[in-house]
């Protein structure tokens, strides 16, 4: 074996260790990343309490994505992983306008009932309801047509919260 011999043997090997390598930290990423949607910060943390903000940005338009994520905010709430807080923008403050919720209804998550339905019992049960106020005055949720249990919080109110929460974009 020549010394032009022994330098690929070694190229070979160091390539094989770094590809060992990559795919011993992406197994574990990928353990982290899966830890984290099954069980999200509770699984993590143990009994620990959580922070989740709801970002729900279709109403009406898209009444599977607006459903979907109330049942979101509606399982936090349930499993009593903590402080569950639901912000409305674009056409997610349609949302906020009481005219409209009892006819928002999810075609795939119908047996859940209809928007307001599941904004109550996530009210019910300690949730917080904010809305955009711009997009408030644009889809009409503001005055008596807004729930009463929904308040206008804007932007700086979403970048200061969701600092140290778990933040689902819907």
């Amino acid at each position: 074996m020549g010394i032009e011999d022994k330098k690929v043997g070694s190229e070979e090997i160091e390539k094989e260790s770094k590809r060992d390598f990559l795919k011993t930290v992406g197994a574990g990423l990928g353990m982290a990343g899966l830890a984290t949607v099954l069980g999200g910060q509770a699984f993590a943390q143990g009994d620990k309490k959580g922070k989740y903000v709801v970002v729900i940005t279709h109403g009406a338009d898209d009444p599977n994505r607006a459903i979907f994520g109330l049942l979101m905010a509606m399982t936090a709430e349930d499993k009593g992983w903590g402080q569950v807080s639901v912000w409305m923008t674009l056409g997610g403050a349609d949302l906020a306008n009481k005219k409209r919720t009892d006819k928002i209804e999810s075609p795939i998550y119908k047996s859940f009932g209809n928007a307001t339905q599941i904004m109550k019992k996530i009210k019910d049960k300690g949730g917080w309801f904010g809305v955009c106020p711009p997009c408030a005055e644009f889809y009409g949720s503001t005055g008596s047509d807004r729930h009463e249990f929904v308040e206008q919080a804007g932007g700086d109110w979403l970048m200061k919260n969701i600092q140290d929460a778990w933040v689902v974009y819907i």
